[in-house]
């Protein structure tokens, strides 16, 4: 048997000596390492665009216009930090992009907010569409933004707004709201939140809260949804509102469907309340989509002797429709090519604008007609 030299000896009792420093860096990388992939920022959003032909008609005139519009484009910032103990620190800052030229943006314009995670739920505090928007607007709605979109009609008008401003809007994205967000249970998931009333007038204190319950699995969402307006008309006005949404996804099939119900006081002594529907369909087939969706508001009722939003006066031809038609080709997972085409149509006294980009001038009585080819990138 060979002996090795003491030289080797001793270099190979160096070699392992100068490694012990490497494994013991190494070993305090990993947690390091953890916490990095738990502790991430994130720039995401998405560009719609397209170029549409848009004709009012109705009150012995017609008008058209040929555009380039924005639906709604997005430009996001969001991150999260791991705090130890299933505790996590996130942060989200959403703005819209004017991508045609014309409006205004802010920085955080859209959803935008600081939170904790817990195995117990989310809370949230800063600016954020209420529950009852999210019951059918990303579920239901094949078409979500633009001018073929269901919030023409239901939720009466979208806003970004404080309590009190634009009272007859149910579709909003709140100002100073604080929000809890349960896990999800087996697939039924709730959440809760309350825009802090802090916008106090001479004569009123406005506060809103919004609720929703839903329930989400491979081929069934099922929700419903609730939302309150106090003293945003006067000193004491009480204004509700209920959605259901349902959707059943089969194949590359989903039905879609949802029912509201928005009730006011817009003023001492006088109410309105109507109903609102949609029923929508996709079918997806390979890297093509086809989408189409029917909106019908119905006639008002109760004792109003003024218009809340497009809702028309009760006693009177105050409904409205839409049906909107659509296909989109899938380029990537990333982009997307698609056209559709729109129709609105109000009643004698209804005045719905079609959503996101609205027509200018529209009366109560008309109609609008909209086709439009248009481009989706998301990042």
């Amino acid at each position: 048997m060979t002996t090795p030299c003491p030289g080797r000896r001793a270099a190979r009792a160096i070699s392992r000596f100068a490694a012990l420093p490497a494994l013991a860096a190494l070993a305090g990388a990993v947690p390091e390492l953890a916490r990095a992939q738990s502790d991430s920022v994130q720039i995401y959003g998405f560009i719609k665009e397209n170029v549409e032909q848009v004709r009012l008609a109705g009150n012995g005139r017609t008008a058209s216009v040929s555009r380039l519009s924005n639906d709604l484009s997005v430009l996001g910032f969001r991150g999260r930090e791991s705090l130890g103990g299933g505790l996590e620190a996130f942060f989200q800052i959403e703005t819209n992009l004017r991508m045609d030229g014309t409006g205004t943006s802010q920085i955080g314009d859209r959803n935008t907010g600081v939170g904790l995670r817990s195995p117990w739920g989310q809370i949230l505090m800063g600016q954020w569409e209420m529950p009852l928007r999210f019951v059918s607007v990303y579920k239901v709605d094949p078409f979500t933004a633009g001018i073929f979109a269901s919030n023409s009609i239901m939720g009466n008008g979208f806003t970004t707004a404080a309590n009190g401003a634009a009272p007859e809007s149910f579709d909003r994205r709140q100002k100073n709201l604080v929000q809890y967000s349960t896990p999800h249970w087996g697939g039924v998931s709730a959440r809760l939140a309350l825009s802090m009333p802090e916008d106090r007038t001479p004569t009123t204190n406005p506060i809103a809260w919004s609720g929703l319950l839903s329930y989400e699995d491979k081929s069934w969402y099922v929700a419903w949804g609730h939302e309150y307006h106090g003293d945003y008309f006067y000193s004491g006005s009480r204004d509700h509102a209920d959605r259901l949404g349902l959707v059943y996804a089969f194949g590359g099939t989903k039905l879609r469907g949802a029912y509201e119900r928005l009730s006011y006081e817009p003023a001492p002594g006088q109410s309105v309340r109507r109903d609102a529907w949609q029923v929508a369909a996709t079918h997806a087939i390979g890297a093509h989509e086809f989408r189409a969706s029917y909106i019908s508001g119905g006639n008002a009722h109760g004792s109003s002797t003024a218009a809340v939003g497009g809702i028309g006066l009760p006693g009177t031809d105050s409904g409205a429709w839409q049906i909107s038609l659509g296909y989109g080709y899938t380029l990537s997972k990333r982009t997307e090519l698609w056209a559709a085409w729109t129709r609105l149509v109000n009643h004698a006294t209804a005045r719905y604008n079609l959503s996101g980009n609205s027509v200018p001038g529209l009366k109560p009585g008309d109609s609008a007609t909209g086709v439009g080819l248009g481009i989706t990138h998301k990042f």
